[in-house]
């Protein structure tokens, strides 16, 4: 609201053109939030590796098509070797 309310009265095209920047700014923010994320996961040692990495998998199917694919697997074989 405060975004529009700084805007003059009859001037609903310049609302809409400030909604929609920050809107695009928010999902930006939150789709390099998740790439980061997926880039750094925390598998841990031992027993545990597995299921966290098994966990990290199903993470990348799901989130993977809402970033358009953004994860090869040439990067997953190397986010997974260093860690």
């Amino acid at each position: 609201l405060e975004l529009i309310s700084s805007i003059g009265e009859h001037n609903g095209f310049e609302a809409w053109r400030r909604l929609c920047a920050d809107q695009r700014r928010r999902l930006e923010k939150n789709q390099l939030q998740r790439v980061e994320g997926l880039l750094n996961p925390e598998f841990g040692l031992g027993v545990g590796f597995r299921a966290k990495w098994l966990a990290w998998e199903r993470q990348l199917e799901v989130q993977g098509a809402a970033l358009g694919g953004a994860l090869t697997d040439t990067i997953k074989i190397a986010v997974v070797r260093r860690k």
